[in-house]
């Protein structure tokens, strides 16, 4: 039903308000004909569910089921949970709004004033006519009036300065408002280059204390609304929210499974590429790999640097390979003990991916070394910098685990923005 609701609402955005009998709106409607019927039978099926009126618990009921012959019900509660939660943050960001328009309006009150001859600044010296070249070509000139007028956003006025002080906020055509502020000279005198730089501090902070820090706790708010939402499922619950994540976690849980060799040689080789120093070693050398890529002043040098990390990333995965091709041992105990193929290495996607950049970085020496002739080798684009430059991904477990926290937020994310996206459609 979901899925239906959000094809409605593109099907709904898609139509042409202009032409209302255009193609596009004619097939539109079979679509909107489809969604109509799709929904009579969500609210059919409900009610044989449920019944219709009589009993306790019925479909007509529920205000909300009610509320869903006309709109989406969660939707509207989402909404009205939200407007509870933000109340207080859109009030205060309200007041700062109205504060910054004060200081805004003492600030640059009547001084955004200018004529449209720029030659002239006063409103005495803006009369008559004047010649504007188009394109500075002077053969085809072109007779203009004078007039004394004001900028589209102005600070004459709190209100004024509120609407203005917004469109700094959205980021939207705000540097052309900030020029004006800093050319703004005096009350019924026309603007003067750079007049007063310094007042762009002014803007700087108002971005800073509304854009950024205001804008982020309301988005802190409503993050904190829907997981409110998600809690209230669970009020009746008798486990609270980190019990129930200890009963998530271990109907979840699985035995983990660790390569470890029985050779004593072999199993040096595992400790020693399984340790931390070992990690931010290699760690370390990535970023020297990158650094060496961007630098192209000295390609001689660079060229001899490149190869020599490319070694030393070989030697690691010849390491790897030693250390890993041994048997599984299961954590749970002597019961888990399970053979497996001999090369475990390529078991970890992030050893496939290190393979794949160390044998392209070896590919690519080999192919520019016996390419003399200096003509650009076509199997390996660009010397490889893309893939030494996605060297810098592959990184250790313990900082790896950083673009699986950055997956997880932007579906949390993501959640949160087809909903206002929503709310912003059905405003519209």
């Amino acid at each position: 039903i979901l899925v239906f609701i959000i094809l409605s609402s593109i099907s709904l955005a898609a139509e042409d308000p202009v032409r209302a009998h255009s193609p596009r709106n004619h097939i539109l409607g079979y679509f909107d004909y489809a969604f109509t019927s799709i929904f009579t039978v969500e609210i059919l099926l409900k009610m044989t569910v449920f019944g219709a009126f009589l009993h306790k618990g019925s479909f007509c009921r529920n205000w909300f089921n009610l509320l869903d012959l006309l709109v989406v019900g969660h939707v509207v509660q989402c909404v009205f949970v939200a407007i509870r939660t933000i109340g207080n943050i859109m009030i205060v960001t309200t007041l700062l709004q109205f504060m910054f328009a004060c200081i805004g309006v003492q600030l640059f009150k009547g001084k955004f004033y200018s004529c449209t001859d720029e030659a002239k600044h006063t409103p005495g010296e803006c009369k008559g006519t004047f010649l504007v070249y188009k394109d500075g070509d002077v053969s085809h000139p072109s007779v203009r009036e004078r007039l004394w007028h004001n900028s589209d956003f102005n600070f004459d006025n709190v209100l004024a300065g509120m609407m203005a002080l917004f469109t700094v906020s959205t980021f939207e055509g705000w540097p052309a408002l900030l020029y004006k502020a800093i050319d703004a000279n005096a009350e019924d005198q026309g603007p003067i280059y750079n007049y007063r730089v310094e007042i762009s501090i002014f803007f700087i902070v108002y971005i800073i204390v509304i854009a950024f820090f205001m804008m982020n706790i309301f988005v802190g708010f409503v993050i904190i609304t829907f997981r409110a939402q998600g809690e209230s499922e669970y009020r009746n619950c008798e486990l609270d929210k980190n019990q129930r994540q200890c009963v998530e976690y271990a109907l979840k849980a699985q035995p983990l499974r660790r390569y470890i060799p029985k050779n004593r040689t072999q199993y040096r080789v595992w400790a020693m590429v399984n340790s931390t120093a070992f990690e931010y070693i290699m760690f370390v050398l990535i970023l020297l790999n990158t650094i060496a890529l961007q630098s192209k002043p000295f390609n001689y040098v660079m060229d001899l640097l490149n190869m020599v990390f490319t070694g030393l990333f070989t030697v690691e995965m010849v390491l790897k390979i030693i250390a890993f091709n041994g048997v599984v041992t299961g954590i749970g105990g002597p019961h888990n003990l399970s053979p497996l193929p001999r090369q475990h290495y390529f078991c970890d996607a992030w050893n496939t991916f290190d393979a794949l950049i160390v044998v392209g970085s070896v590919v690519d020496i080999a192919v520019t070394e016996v390419n003399v002739s200096g003509s650009p080798c076509p199997l390996v684009p660009g010397r490889l910098v893309f893939g030494g430059a996605l060297q810098c991904l592959s990184l250790p477990p313990s900082i790896s685990s950083c673009p699986s926290v950055s997956i997880i937020s932007v579906i949390s994310i993501s959640v949160i923005s087809i909903h206002l996206q929503l709310r912003h459609h059905i405003s519209i």
